[in-house]
């Protein structure tokens, strides 16, 4: 009997171990490793993507910072357009450096008249913050961020959320909160629905293992120690509420996250809405493989709000 109570109470350590191995890797900061225009998926075109962010520096982006509705200082940098006919508030991805995912559009966007807001998310680059939450604690940062931008330059004041991956699920769920009346449209390039069916999608086909019961000890985790759970929020709740306008982006070629990830998010839409999928693309560079057609479609959605 007691060899049994043992074995079992060793076998249940072992899965909380596995669970909170599986949180860290997934959640947990990694401080000092981003993955950057050193992606495998990016690599090609590093050279396109550096003149990008070079560009962006060299417009000497100014450093701005709000605290978060829980207590973190959360930083950006800011472009200023001359004669702004708003700002587009840009949500990097997971594990990127605030600085890779939009170095092919920075130019393009200042070009249509708009100011530039690059938003260090939460757990990244100069924000603090110890846990990366998928979107569930970053939506409410997004809000912020438009606030900020709302109160500084007042409700005539355009804004347009622009995000790429996790910042794409973080724009589409904060379409479920109250916004500034000032936030006009939404641009989602390649987000997921939910940080669960993200994960659990990755689990199965990258590293072939089982989703239950790991992830579920690893969403105990979550809940214990980041606050959240991942099955708290997804995009397809905040469509069944959102009245922006939105475009969707998706690379037909995304094994990272599935495309169908964007067309259910789009389906559950009753807002306008237009979805852009581009033959051959893969995580995140749809802009990068077709910029004729994503140009078309971001000049039609943005000239139209």
């Amino acid at each position: 009997m007691k060899i049994a109570i043992i074995a079992v109470l060793t076998l249940v350590l072992i899965l909380l171990l596995a669970g909170y191995i599986a949180f860290s890797i997934a959640c947990w900061r990694r401080v000092g490793k981003v993955l950057g225009s050193g992606a495998p998926n990016l690599a090609p075109y590093k050279e396109q993507m550096d003149a990008g962010r070079d560009w962006f520096l060299s417009k000497q982006p100014k450093k701005v910072e709000i605290s978060s509705y829980d207590g973190l200082k959360l930083r950006g940098l800011y472009v200023e357009h001359p004669e702004a006919k708003g700002t587009i508030l840009l949500m990097h991805g997971y594990r990127m450096d605030g600085y890779t995912d939009f170095t092919c559009i920075y130019k393009h966007y200042y070009e249509l008249g708009y100011s530039l807001l690059n938003a260090f998310q939460r757990a990244h680059a100069e924000s603090e913050g110890d846990y990366i939450s998928f979107g569930i604690k970053e939506r409410f940062d997004c809000r912020d961020w438009c606030c900020y931008i709302s109160d500084r330059f007042g409700f005539e004041h355009k804004i347009i959320m622009d995000g790429l991956s996790m910042g794409a699920s973080t724009v589409l769920m904060a379409t479920g909160l109250e916004l500034p009346e000032n936030v006009k449209g939404v641009i989602a390039d390649c987000g997921f629905t939910s940080p669960w069916d993200q994960i659990a999608h990755l689990m199965k086909t990258k590293y072939h293992l089982p989703v239950h019961p790991l992830l579920d000890l690893a969403d105990l985790w979550a809940r214990i120690l980041g606050g959240f759970s991942l099955k708290e929020y997804s995009t397809i709740e905040a469509m069944k509420v959102n009245t922006l306008p939105i475009l969707f982006l998706h690379g037909e070629a995304d094994e990272f996250v599935p495309t169908v990830f964007s067309i259910r998010a789009y389906e559950q839409c009753s807002a306008p809405k237009h979805l852009l999928t581009v033959p051959g693309a893969a995580h995140g560079v749809s802009y990068l493989v077709d910029p004729e057609s994503c140009d078309r479609a971001l000049d039609n959605f943005i000239n139209n709000l």
